[in-house]
């Protein structure tokens, strides 16, 4: 029961920090070249989505809806030293 809430609160943490990836393909109205990347990451956040709630994957789906996390912090971390 706790673990399942766990997930519940790991995947809208995660799905925030998603939203947060799209945005540049929310501004630009488009899937050009230079949003590949965040649709790549996104795609791979969707598929976490998906396997976080299977039994016998959900440890690959933790690690899948982190994706977004480990791509947008250290440009986050770039654009504030700047």
């Amino acid at each position: 029961m706790v673990y399942t809430i766990y997930r519940a609160f790991h995947l809208l943490w995660t799905g925030f920090l998603a939203f947060l990836t799209a945005i540049p393909i929310l501004e630009r109205g488009g899937l050009e070249r230079a949003v590949l990347g965040e649709t790549f990451f996104l795609m791979i956040w969707l598929l976490g989505a998906a396997l976080l709630f299977s039994k016998r994957f959900n440890v690959y789906g933790m690690i899948f809806t982190l994706a977004p996390l480990v791509f947008t912090a250290p440009v986050f971390i770039f654009i504030l030293s700047i």
